[in-house]
């Protein structure tokens, strides 16, 4: 896999993307389906039985709606797509080590390019204002049977500046309609937009804000991914396809959205009006975090497109439709992460799915020093992304596939003593989303595995029965019949 092959990929078009996802054969239109639980009950079903080779799921012709306003899951779910939406060649996306080095090879030379405002785009083809907004006019879905509400917002950019430095940032948090043209809002503590929008509130002024609810893969991707709190989002998104993010400035709030979005809501945040929120089914796999009291979203302006495309994402316990994309993402962050704090020769990582993307995390280093191993562990647990809700990280060697769950499972098995090489955290980052959570006290605790062979044996410790790379090169070629 090739990282220069870069900006040939990149897409700041949902609709560009759709028609190289169906070019490559992952595209799945789906007629009839029904907003309410069955959507997302389709998804789940597919994503359960294929994992990360489902295909893009495009709903249209939902009851009650006119033919054309769509819903779209599965964005980024498997590694073919991720690789277009990031940019990376799709060519041989099956190996995800692979997709990794050739992403971070290519964000080494990238450099965050600020947007271009522009004053004709075509988001501005349809604009609702005040007393005309009806988001109950979009196929907005109920995505689990036991949610409390229609979720407009999933798949989605919720766009917030800080009132105190003017940076704008871009966040993927869970926006529930509770009205034609008010909406409630999740977002855990300690999130840069949670920061920015309790900036305003506890001031006792409103925040504005917009949710843009179809969103293109770059600025998707950039909302998804863990920025250090000086790079703007859309300037980041603009260094991720190489060339300035057209954007257009909201009527009401002058925040910037993607020119080329595809449904996009604008309005206010209230300091003093709060309504039900939740519950939802949340990353972790359960509903998590009963509902509660949230503060109001004004919204008085709709922007969308012609047949527009609502971008949805439902977590459901592992694995589901966006599951992929999110272990590489946060793959990807955590990488930066460690290179950032100076940690020598990591080799690899990976947030597995069975951790639902946070709760188990492995690295792969080679070992230089004693503690090293100790030491990486404890960074990485304490690091974006992984110091919000993190549970388990095992360090392993780097002759152990960090991806593979049987690889590091293996090592933990066979280089660990639990009584010497486990270190349990208290008191770190959690959220009320966390399930192990019983109070308003946010803080779980976390374990770091040292499942590296020990320093002082490395040298010494039994060699590892498996067949060499040389005689397994020379059986597959003396026996090709076998290995089709």
């Amino acid at each position: 896999m090739d990282g220069a092959m870069a900006n040939q990929y990149v897409q700041t078009d949902l609709r560009d993307f759709l028609a190289a996802v169906e070019a490559g054969g992952e595209l799945k239109t789906v007629a009839g389906a029904h907003w309410d639980k069955e959507i997302g009950a389709v998804t789940e079903v597919l994503y359960r039985e294929k994992v990360d080779r489902a295909p893009l799921l495009l709903f249209d012709e939902v009851p009650g709606y006119e033919k054309g306003f769509r819903c779209l899951y599965g964005m980024l779910g498997s590694p073919f797509r991720l690789a277009l939406g990031m940019g990376i060649d799709p060519a041989g996306s099956d190996d995800r080590r692979a997709m990794l080095d050739a992403y971070r090879e290519r964000i080494k030379q990238y450099k965050p390019i600020p947007p271009n405002v522009v004053t004709e785009a075509p988001i501005l083809e349809n604009i609702d204002r005040d007393d005309d907004v009806d988001l109950t006019k979009f196929p907005v879905p109920v995505h689990h049977e036991k949610d409390g509400g229609r979720y407009i917002g999933t798949a989605c950019g919720v766009i917030t500046k800080d009132p105190d430095t003017g940076r704008v940032n871009v966040g993927t948090y869970r926006v529930m309609l509770n009205g034609k043209n008010i909406a409630t809002s999740y977002i855990s503590n300690g999130k840069q937009g949670r920061i920015q929008r309790d900036k305003y509130l506890k001031d006792g002024k409103r925040c504005p804000m917009v949710i843009v609810v179809g969103i293109d893969p770059a600025t998707y991707i950039a909302a998804r991914y863990t920025l250090a709190d000086h790079i703007p989002e859309l300037d980041w998104a603009g260094g991720l396809s190489g060339a300035p993010l057209d954007v257009v400035e909201g009527e009401v709030t002058g925040l910037p959205f993607p020119a080329r979005s595809e449904l996009v809501l604008e309005g206010w945040v209230s300091p003093d009006e709060t309504a039900l929120e939740g519950p939802f089914g949340e990353w972790t796999g359960y509903y998590a975090g009963a509902a509660k009291e949230e503060p109001v979203i004004h919204i008085e302006r709709v922007y969308y497109r012609n047949d527009p495309i609502l971008t949805c994402a439902a977590s459901q316990k592992p694995p589901h439709s966006h599951l992929f994309e999110r272990c590489f993402i946060r793959s990807a962050g955590l990488l930066d992460s460690l290179e950032g704090a100076g940690i020598p020769d990591v080799k690899g990582v990976w947030v597995h799915q069975a951790g639902a993307g946070r709760t188990f995390v492995a690295v792969a280093i080679k070992q230089r020093y004693f503690g090293h191993a100790n030491q990486v562990g404890l960074v990485a647990s304490q690091v974006n992304p992984i110091g919000y809700v993190g549970r388990y990280i095992v360090v392993v060697d780097d002759d152990i596939d960090p991806t593979d769950i049987n690889d590091v499972i293996w090592a933990m098995g066979t280089r660990s003593d639990p009584k010497r090489d486990f270190t349990i955290l208290d008191r770190t980052w959690s959220s009320r989303l966390d399930t192990m959570v019983f109070d308003d006290k946010l803080y779980n605790s976390r374990v770091v595995i040292d499942a590296c062979i020990p320093y002082e044996h490395i040298d010494d410790f039994p060699e590892v029965a498996m067949t060499s790379p040389e005689l397994a090169k020379e059986v597959r070629t003396k026996f090709p019949d076998v290995f089709d």
